[in-house]
Parts: structure tokens; C-alpha cells; sequence
């Protein structure tokens, strides 16, 4: 068989990890929990043509301008630049695309009414996404939220000079002028009862994710400050007191540090934070162990915390000990092996506790409503996002533990066209935006083959090695000590740095396959105004695959005929 290519998508696809033209594709958009069109994106954006990036974008993720923030970077982690100059920083290039584009062009349609009603319970951006997608495909939405306003952990949970709260009114917006509405302050279970909703809805998607945050079994425990607490009240602008001149934080993760930057910024003049993980191995993104070690942040590994020391009703000291082995069973419990005269005492004002967070499924009633639970009370749910409950559906945390706004984000996708698929029957391997921006099935483009990820060692004709664009990070002088930190990529940053962009795995139709191929059996033809490399004289081909070593992103496939392989 003649050579095959891996295309580039000339049309926004919203559902669909498997395409017929993609049979190739690359390590970022592999690991991208949201699913994002990363590849189309960038190159966009190489062209500046931000406004039609922030399109690809919005198909699949509402919210690109908080994930181009605060993602973990999944894709940036896997990007075979990685291995050359350094990875090609696609967070930054989201951001841009939202940043850069023209304000209200990217406006997406809401297909015809359906007269189905679902209800969402919770406003977090798993219960947001799942409400951005099913009234875009045209039925009516309601979201229950405990909190005074949607945002859950985008608004909560993350500080401001990480996260400025007016890109997650600006972006949450843009979900509820779909047609979403939302009941703030409402509890379900408490100010609506869940035989009231099964009442007024024909399908459930549940994205309450872990509002519980977990404790430590140790002495002075209730004198702890707990860290979504803390973050919520200073997001809210609540006063939470002074937490003192030394706070200590238990936790290795993203929220601990987050706490740790957030008491730094309240006047604490000396940070600790205790963790169970050794050095190397912690939880918490490498940006945020960068930003503690400028502001100064100490960092103790491989311990836990054995008690908080209380005079006069008020925190003294923290103390803790050394662990040389800690492990978890499949039930969460965990074992600790402690280092034998491994004991210490700090001094401090606040202890925080950032220790995990978990379910609270009360409001379901008598054994979580008939919903089968895993044995650390998550959901369970299928690849579907659809609970053992017909009708019920739960993503985000409260389906997965806690994770990523990006793995919020795909799971509340894809329970959104599971509940459509539940409530019309209609089903599609592939959903796409047409002309007008309206959702719509294209079962033609799928396929049911897995897509090969390209590796580096694939490229035989890789683009030479690039320098990454610096971002600048904000050095704050002003008095508002929570303005934001990092203050992303210029546009013309953005334009090179998605030029670094290989596009492991998709043709960029530069045309060296044609100029390398000996037999004439190639030629760029005309296509979606520009040209792309088609195969003419398939019968001619020699399987010499000079076209696949001359291709710089490794998109080229053969199928051998039989008669090679014998």
C-alpha cells in the first residue's frame, strides 16, 4: 500500500478520541485529560490567528483562559521537545488564545430545544462542563450549588495571584449564557430534596466533588485550620484572622503550597510544610516548589505531623517526626514506619491541615441513593461517566478522587453526550461544531482503531531545535499582594512559541515528501485554501519510504502489501 497521512482537523471536534484522518497523533494530546486539540491550537496561534485557536479550544473546554492558568500541564510533561531544548509551553499558548482573542466572536449556538430537562448537582467546572455541553445540545439545565456563586475549586480553591477571580466570572459567564441556569445557595438534601429533583428532571449528573477535607488522628487536631476552609474564606475576601508570624502547613500537594503562598502574602514571616513524600517524588507541580523556594518556603520530606501544642487556647508548636516508609491500601488507609529518635518540635502560630479531601454523598440519602460506591466512596462510574443508577450520571472528583480542573473537565464532557445519548438515543463516535458553531454527529470521521503515539525517535526529519519563549513573571510592588504572578506570553512570544510546536504525528502539508518521493507518486494538491501532499500514482509506489524519513513530524504511515512481507 502507497503511504498514508495522518491529518491535521479542519473542522472543531467537541467528541471523539478516535479518528478516521488521525491515526497517528501526538504524546500531548494523548495525555490531555480534557481532550483539547492541542496541535490545531498551536498551529493557529503560530499564525496568529487566536481568535480561531480559542474556537478549537472552546469545542472541547469553557474555560481555556483558567486551564491555560492552572493545569498540572499534562501535555507539557510528554512533549517530545522535551527531550531537545525544552517542551513547548501549550499552558501558556491556551491562555494566549483566550487572552488574544476578539471578545465575543468564539460564541457557540444552542442546538433546538430537545424538551428534556436534566439537573446538574454542583458548579465546580466538572458540573459547569457538563451543563455547557448538554444545553448546547439543546436541553434545559439546571445546576444546584451550596456555595453563593459557581466556580468550585476554579474560584475557591485557587488563589488569586495564580487565578484572578474576573477570567473565572468572565469564563463562567460564558456557560450560563447558553441557557444554564443556576440555584446558588441552595443545599441539595437540605433546601431541595433529591425525590424533588427526580421529579422535575429526566437525568442526574452529579459533580459535588470531595467538599469534606480529611484530619489528622492527633493531639490538638481541632486547632488546626483546614486548607479549602482557609482558601475559600480568603478567595471570598472573609476575614480569617491573623494567622501569626510562623504557620506551618501539612500537606505535600498543590493546595498545601497554596496555603503556604496565601499566609506568606497574610504577613507570616516563617513557612513550614510537612510532607509524607520524599524529595523528588512530591505531588505538588515543580512551579510550585520553584515559587516556595523564592519566597522562602521551608520544605520538610518524609515526615508527618504527631501533634499540635495548645496554651491557653491558643497553638504554640507543631510537632512531627521523621518516616522512612509510608503506604497506602487499597481502602486509603495508611501505615507509617517512623524513624526511630526522628522527632522535632517548631514553634508557630497556625497549623493548616492540607491532608486530602473526600466525599460527602448525605445528600443522596440511605446508601448513597442506590449508587455503587468504591471502597474510598468515590462514584463508580464507566468509561461513560454513567453511574450503576439509570439516568445517573457523576464526574470530577466525585467520580474520579481528586485530580486536575483539566480531568474536570473531560469527565464532565463526556457525561454530557452520555446523558444526551440516555435522554434522545441519538449517538455519534464523533461530534464536531459546523459553520455556525452548532453541535453536530459526524459518525463518518471515526474510527475504531487507537491512534499510534509518536515518539520522538519516530521523526526522522525533525525541525531543529528552538529556543523557548521566556514568560514574565510579575515581581509585585504595589500593596495588593495577591495581584497576579505570572504575566503569560506578549503576543508575538506566543506566535514563536507555538512555532516550536513538531506536530508529532500530524502532516503540516510543508510538501518535503513530495520534493524526496523518487517515483513521482506524490503531488500537493489544493485544499481547504492551501495545499496538502496527496498520493496520485498509488500503483507506482516502490515502499521506499523516503517520504516518511523526509517527514519532519512523523505522519506518515505504510501498510505494506503482502508480497513485501513474505
Amino acid at each position: 500500500m502507497p503511504p498514508r497521512y495522518s491529518r491535521e482537523l479542519t473542522r472543531p471536534v467537541v467528541l471523539g478520541p478516535k479518528l478516521k484522518e488521525q491515526f497517528r497523533t501526538s504524546p500531548c494530546e494523548h495525555e490531555c485529560p480534557a481532550g483539547n486539540s492541542i496541535q490545531k491550537m498551536q498551529a493557529l496561534v503560530e499564525k496568529g490567528e487566536f481568535t480561531e485557536a480559542l474556537r478549537y479550544l472552546r469545542a472541547k473546554n469553557p474555560f481555556p483562559g483558567i486551564t491555560g492558568r492552572v493545569c498540572p500541564h499534562f501535555c507539557m510533561d510528554s512533549c517530545n521537545r522535551e527531550k531537545m531544548e525544552g517542551c513547548v509551553n501549550t499552558r501558556a499558548l491556551e491562555r494566549a488564545s483566550a487572552d488574544f482573542a476578539e471578545r465575543g466572536a468564539v460564541s457557540m449556538r444552542r442546538n433546538p430545544d430537545t424538551g428534556k430537562k436534566v439537573t446538574v448537582i454542583g458548579g465546580g467546572p466538572a458540573g459547569l462542563t457538563a451543563a455547557y455541553f448538554l444545553s448546547l445540545l439543546g436541553h434545559t439545565v439546571t445546576i444546584y450549588e451550596s456555595a453563593p456563586m459557581l466556580g468550585g475549586v476554579a474560584r475557591y480553591g485557587v488563589p488569586n495571584f495564580r487565578l484572578p477571580r474576573d477570567v473565572v466570572d468572565r469564563e463562567v459567564g460564558l456557560v450560563l449564557e447558553t441557557g444554564v441556569r443556576a440555584r446558588v445557595n441552595t443545599r441539595v438534601g437540605v433546601d431541595i430534596t433529591m425525590d424533588e429533583i427526580n421529579q422535575r428532571c429526566d437525568a442526574v449528573i452529579i459533580a459535588t466533588g470531595v467538599p469534606a477535607e480529611n484530619s489528622l488522628p492527633i493531639p490538638g487536631a481541632e486547632k488546626a485550620v483546614r486548607a479549602v476552609e482557609y482558601l475559600k474564606a480568603t478567595c471570598l475576601g472573609q476575614s480569617v484572622g491573623s494567622v501569626g508570624k510562623k504557620v506551618v502547613v501539612m500537606g505535600g500537594g498543590g493546595v498545601a503550597f497554596d496555603c503556604a503562598f496565601v499566609a506568606r502574602r497574610q504577613g507570616a514571616e516563617e513557612v513550614h510544610v510537612i510532607c509524607l513524600e520524599e524529595a523528588g517524588k512530591m505531588r505538588a507541580p515543580a512551579e510550585d516548589l520553584a515559587l516556595a523556594a523564592r519566597e522562602g518556603i521551608i520544605i520538610h520530606n518524609s515526615a508527618t505531623m504527631s501533634g499540635i501544642r495548645v496554651e491557653n487556647d491558643a497553638v504554640t508548636g507543631a510537632e512531627y517526626y521523621d518516616v522512612q516508609e509510608a503506604r497506602f491500601d487499597e481502602k486509603g488507609q495508611l501505615t507509617l514506619v517512623p524513624v526511630p529518635g526522628g522527632e522535632h518540635v517548631i514553634d508557630c502560630d497556625t497549623v493548616i491541615f492540607a491532608v486530602g479531601m473526600k466525599t460527602d454523598l448525605g445528600f443522596l440519602g440511605e446508601n448513597a441513593g442506590g449508587l455503587e460506591l468504591s471502597p474510598r466512596r468515590w462514584i463508580k462510574v464507566d468509561g461513560e461517566q454513567r453511574t450503576s443508577r439509570e439516568g445517573y450520571f457523576a464526574c470530577g472528583d466525585v467520580s474520579a478522587g481528586p485530580a486536575s480542573i483539566a480531568r474536570a473537565v473531560g469527565d464532565g464532557r463526556r457525561a454530557a453526550f452520555a446523558a444526551h445519548a440516555y435522554l434522545t438515543g441519538e449517538q455519534s463516535r464523533v461530534w464536531v461544531l459546523d459553520d455556525e458553531n452548532h453541535i453536530v454527529a459526524d459518525d463518518k470521521m471515526g474510527s475504531n482503531v487507537e491512534p499510534y503515539v509518536v515518539k520522538l525517535e519516530d521523526i526522522y526529519g525533525i525541525a531543529k531545535v528552538e529556543e523557548a519563549q521566556p514568560q514574565h513573571t510579575m515581581e509585585c510592588h504595589c500593596p495588593k499582594a495577591f495581584a497576579e504572578l505570572d504575566g503569560g506570553l506578549t503576543r508575538e512570544q506566543a506566535m514563536l512559541e507555538a512555532a516550536r510546536c513538531i506536530h508529532c504525528g500530524h502532516c503540516k502539508s510543508c510538501g518535503g515528501c513530495v520534493d524526496d518521493c523518487p517515483g513521482y507518486v506524490l503531488e500537493l494538491k489544493p485544499y481547504a485554501g492551501g495545499e496538502r501532499p496527496e498520493v496520485c500514482y498509488g500503483d507506482e509506489c516502490w515502499h521506499c519510504a523516503n517520504c516518511r524519513t523526509s517527514c519532519p513530524t512523523g505522519a506518515i504511515g505504510f501498510r505494506f502489501p503482502l508480497r513485501m512481507q513474505v
